[in-house]
Formats: C-alpha cells, structure tokens, sequence
C-alpha cells in the first residue's frame, strides 16, 4: 500500500512536470534556482506525511516539482538563505508555518486521489499540486469574468 502511494505521489508529480515543462509559459529568469541544484542530503529526517521509507531521490523529486510547481526557492518552506548553498539549510526544522500549510496540502491531495480511485473504476483523475497552483504560490480563488451571453 505504501510504496502504491509513494508510485501514485511521485506519477502525479511527474505529470505535472511534463505539462509544465510543455507549456515553457513561465518567462525566461523566472524559474527557482539555487546555487547547488545537484545537492542532495543522505538522509531525510521528519517526514511526517510521505512514509518514512521514502527515499531521499524521490523527495528530492517532489521538492524540485513543488518548487516549479509554486514558482517559489526552497527558502519558502525551509529555513536557510537564498543563495546559499542547500547543505545549509536546516530542512528538518519545522521553524516555517509554510511547511505545515504544505503539509495540509498534500494531504489533501492524497485524500483526494484517493477518494477518485474508490469512486473510479476506469481511469480515475489525478489531481496535483499544478491542477490549482499553476506556477503561482497562490491560488486563483474567483472566477474568471463571465463569458457574454449569446442572444442568437
């Protein structure tokens, strides 16, 4: 069951990517970036939504997609400094209240593809993080203007 979820999360988020990555709508110099984009921590410590064994690549994954995803530095979650080589940053420490709303978020997100599978037997939809950030850290929350009414 966990390792379906962990395949279920990071196939979502892969799909997320690709659609992005086709798109190419975001504006050249605006992506995030840091200095050691290659850097990555031998062991994850304080998971406490993704399963304990899930491995520090496929985390690095999701982070790198949430990034792109949200058009936001790591420094949005974590506690380091922008510029800063990623070594430094402490990402265990839960000092940011914005990895505790990410934290509800995936939840949710689980909790919603989840509930699709149950109700689903064919091809249930896939929901993401994309599916509402949309390379924005907010969320559009009213609708767009009404389209004019056709008195034909």
């Amino acid at each position: 069951m966990m390792r379906r979820t962990i395949a279920a999360i990071v196939a979502a988020l892969a799909m997320s990517l690709v659609t992005l990555a086709a798109r190419q709508d975001a504006p050249a110099g605006q992506t995030p970036s840091t200095a050691d984009d290659n850097w990555k921590p031998t062991e994850i410590k304080n998971l406490t939504v993704l399963p304990k064994e899930t491995s520090v690549d496929d985390v690095m994954k999701m982070m790198k997609a949430w990034n792109t995803v949200l058009n936001v530095d790591c420094v949005f979650c974590h506690v380091g400094q922008v510029g800063k080589p990623l070594s430094t940053y402490d990402f265990a420490s839960d000092n940011k209240r914005r990895k505790e709303t990410s934290r509800i978020m995936l939840r949710m997100v689980m909790d919603t593809n989840e509930k699709f599978k149950a109700v689903s037997e064919d091809d249930p939809p896939q929901v993401s993080c994309a599916t509402c950030h949309k390379r924005s850290r907010h969320v559009e929350d009213t609708l767009p203007a009404e389209p004019p009414k056709d008195n034909h």
